[in-house]
Parts: C-alpha cells; structure tokens; sequence
C-alpha cells in the first residue's frame, strides 16, 4: 500500500559545479550527514594495460587501497595485487576548511619504528574542485583536471533517503612506475547514520547495476556521468560535458546481454531519448575484488558511449558494478 509522502525510491536528477567551500563535510544534506567517500578510478599505460585503484573514507578513517593490474599480461584479469596490502590504512590528518580538502600524514605511520608492516606506503590526497593531486607513495602518483560539472542524485524515501554526489577528474603520472592516464571520481554519500554503505537498501537491493564512465576526446572536451538501473524508481541518469548536461533522466531504462556466469557482455541505455551503450571485454572482468563482497555481486571495466557519437576518442573507461542475477529477476535481459 503506498504510503502518504512517500515515493518509493524516485529519484531527483541534477548537476553542480563542484566547489569545496560549499561542500563542507560538517553540513547536513536534506537532514542527512556525510557517511562516506569513495575515490576509484582506472588507467591506461603506453602498452595498453589497465590499472584500477579503489578507496574509501569514513570520516578521517580509511581501511586502505584496492590495487588492481593486469600483471603486465594483457590477457588476464583485473586482478588484486598485492601492493594493496601496502597501502595506507587507519587515521589520517585531515585539512578541510576553505578551498580545499585534503587527507594526509597516517596516524599509524607516526609510530615507532616495527610497528606497522614493512613497506606501507604513505598517502596524499588533495583537492581543490577544479584539480586532484592523489599520491600513494611509489604504488602511485597522479594529478589531473576536472572533466566538468559534477552529478548528483537524491532519493526522497521516507525509509531509505540519499543524496549522492559525484566529480571525475583525468589524471595522468605514474602506476607502479608506469606512464598511465585515465579518470577518476570522486563521490561522496549521504544517507542515515549508523549504516555502512552494504547494510543500506541499494547494496543490498535497489541496485542493480550502477555505471559510472568518462570519455576524453582529441579536441580536449570530456564527457562523463552516472547511468543507473534500480528498482522502485531508483532509475538515475546524468551526463555531462564540461558545465552543461548532456543528457538527464530520473527515469532512466537499460537492457543488458549477460553471459551464463552473469557477467554483463554489453549494455544498452535510454537516457531521456539519448541512447549510449556499454561493452565490456572478458579482461575487464575484476573476478578478485567481486568475490571479496556477497549478494552475486559483479564489478567489471569497460567503456560507454554515445550511439552515433563519432567524435575521435582519446580514450574512455567505465565502472560497472551490480548484481546479474537481479537482471534477470527483474527482466532487464536483453
């Protein structure tokens, strides 16, 4: 029975400029308070092999860095490396006023000597809006451009309310001392306290698969946004290129061709008449870092575009995560 003001998971779909003064971690959302951050983001290098890094922020605390890599081997994988268990992890300092934000200095590193395991890396991460200067000592070091305007969403639900917000930036420098370039987001989430982001109801079962890309073009411009396929209206889709929206819906619909081990081969999306699709090669597949969570849980690279759109491509990653099996209890097979 519906209830009165609510609205089942619809969503309200817009863009912002992104700007640290007025994106204060102490200030409440629509009632709610920032619970997490998430930094993700995949590389190319000179030979063509892809890197992905993946780290998330409660607060001042982080647990660490998945650090992924085809192993210098174009044929395999995504594959966990284990540069991630050097990573920094635990307290980190913190500047968070005025014009910037930054994470800094780990806590436990300021111990005495033996007491961490040997060769953790240290960790930088600052950004001003318009810039992203990220550095995991000799794991990694990048900085890079903002792609444009940043995306955002917001789920009214009386039960499970969200704003989420998101910026992407190209970056270029070094992987594990190789030449790379590629996008990063940048996303923060509001929801109720005292709920980690897989005890929510999206993790666990509005979504169904969430993707997130970034296109650079020869003539500089980029184009980049969130294309999600939910339930109960949890459907939104914003892309953007430089400061103007692209293309926008709250009702977003997408069709998906799996294979038997419900891995998404492709994807198509209709984004309020704009159509864009997505295609995932098998080595794009992060089968390591997918079973570390539950639920047939499926998180894979690949690239998004705009059908038709024949704009020369400097290159173009995509994040597609979500769970094959509710494609096809949901019927969105194509």
């Amino acid at each position: 029975m519906p209830l009165f003001g609510d609205f089942d998971h619809r969503v309200v779909v817009g863009s912002f400029t992104p700007d640290p003064e007025r994106m204060q971690v102490d200030q409440e959302q629509h009632g709610l308070g920032l619970q997490a951050t998430w930094l993700y983001g995949f590389f190319h290098d000179e030979d063509g092999l892809t890197y992905c890094c993946e780290r998330k922020f409660v607060g001042s605390l982080t647990s660490g860095c998945f650090v992924m890599t085809q192993n210098g081997d174009p044929s395999r994988e995504l594959d966990v490396h284990p540069d991630s268990g050097r990573s920094a992890r635990g307290e980190l300092r913190r500047v968070l006023g005025g014009v910037e934000r930054k994470w800094s200095d780990p806590v436990f590193q300021r111990l005495p000597k033996g007491t961490l395991p040997e060769g953790e890396q240290p960790m930088t991460l600052h950004w001003t809006g318009d810039r992203l200067t990220y550095d995991e000592g000799d794991i990694l070091q990048l900085e890079g451009e903002s792609a444009g305007n940043g995306v955002q969403f917001f789920v009214p639900s009386r039960k499970l309310p969200l704003l989420y917000t998101s910026t992407c930036y190209w970056m270029t420098g070094e992987f594990q001392g190789k030449r790379v370039q590629g996008p990063i987001w940048f996303d923060n989430g509001y929801w109720r306290h005292g709920m980690e982001w897989k005890e929510y109801g999206y993790f666990n079962d509005l979504q169904i698969m969430w993707g997130v890309f970034c296109n650079k073009f020869a003539d500089g411009g980029y184009e980049w946004g969130h294309l999600v396929m939910g339930r109960e209206g949890f459907t939104p889709g914003v892309v953007v290129e430089g400061d103007q929206v692209a293309a926008m819906t709250p009702t977003l619909d997408a069709r998906f061709d799996m294979d038997g081990d419900d891995w998404p081969n492709s994807a198509t999306y209709d984004v309020a008449g704009t159509q864009y699709e997505f295609v995932g090669p098998q080595t794009g597949r992060m089968t390591e870092f997918s079973e570390s969570r539950w639920a047939n849980y499926r998180a894979q690279y690949g690239q998004i575009r705009r059908i038709g759109d024949e704009r020369e491509l400097v290159d173009g990653l995509t994040w597609l995560e979500g769970f094959g099996n509710r494609v096809t209890e949901d019927g969105l097979r194509k």
